[in-house]
């Protein structure tokens, strides 16, 4: 009888960290330099405002909000871990803020607001202890989740801003919307970007499903990858004013290295003779210029 000595594969288990882990994780990603310098500037804008007249008053609620917005652009991820450091750190300096100014006031060296507590007792200057009980009851709510909100929604779309522009930084540059063609001339004076754009939509409305993008040849060409019924394609795309037969060549290349069966050189302008020999006979490849595209628009 045989023994099976051949060692079974074990398979890996990933243990996710605990809550506990996650937090420390979040408070060590806090950047405190960028969250000291807003909490302290934010505290003292709020305080000033939560000082002055009622008129300034309505634009405290906008503060903690604008300096989560600010902070979520500066960051690099733990947005909500950096905007509750935010929030708690501005809290604590404009309590620092409000007790030393309540100090100094009840010295006789600042005035002191004027307000009203009880409706059926005058107006009259505030107290140390008035101002920090006002400041508890207006800031506590709205110093904390709110920096917090900023940072989070103005971080993720940061972040996503950052994506996009890795994204065109890794295709050569994004299209451009071409405006109205109407006429052959319009089609010939577009750009290279506005030209992708418009063989784009134009191949779309035929059927055909995008699937990327790229400049290349420094910024001479432009791919478009499109699926049509499962089967993918290569369309290259030039507004030279001569499309010459590197072009095509250059496209069987890359299609080749790329396994991708079918292959389209489209062009705003003309080709050259023996660019048009090159290509005629093939099965798997199709040349386009800007008349024949012009009538495939029209039609």
């Amino acid at each position: 009888m045989s023994v099976e000595t051949t060692p079974q594969p074990v398979s890996e288990q990933v243990t996710k960290p605990s809550l506990f882990q996650r937090i420390v994780h979040s408070i060590r990603s806090i950047e405190w330099t960028q969250v000291l310098l807003v909490s302290l500037l934010t505290a003292i804008a709020w305080c000033s405002l939560f000082l002055a007249n009622n008129i300034l008053q309505i634009l405290a609620g906008v503060v903690p909000v604008m300096a989560g917005i600010y902070l979520g652009r500066k960051v690099r991820g733990e947005y909500l871990a950096n905007g509750l450091a935010l929030g708690l750190l501005t809290f604590l300096f404009g309590l620092a803020i409000m007790t030393g100014y309540g100090l100094v006031g009840e010295a006789g060296i600042a005035p002191m607001p004027v307000i009203q507590l009880d409706p059926d007792q005058p107006p009259a200057p505030a107290t140390l202890l008035d101002l920090i009980s006002i400041y508890f009851i207006f800031s506590a709510f709205a110093l904390i989740p709110f920096p917090a909100f900023g940072t989070v929604m103005s971080g993720r779309a940061e972040e996503r801003n950052r994506q996009l522009q890795r994204e065109i930084a890794e295709r050569g540059g994004r299209l451009e919307r071409p405006g109205v063609v109407r006429t052959l001339e319009d089609l010939q004076g577009l750009s290279l970007p506005q030209f992708g754009s418009y063989v784009l939509n134009l191949f779309r409305k035929k059927g055909f499903e995008f699937k990327d993008y790229r400049f290349i040849d420094k910024d001479k060409h432009l791919d478009l990858e499109l699926t049509y019924e499962g089967v993918t394609y290569l369309l290259r795309l030039s507004v030279a004013d001569k499309v010459r037969p590197g072009t095509l060549e250059s496209l069987l290349q890359d299609m080749k290295r790329a396994g991708i069966p079918k292959g389209l050189v489209i062009t705003s302008t003309e080709f050259t003779p023996d660019t048009i020999k090159a290509a005629s006979g093939r099965r798997n490849v199709l040349i386009i210029d800007g008349k024949t595209l012009f009538a495939m628009a029209e039609g």
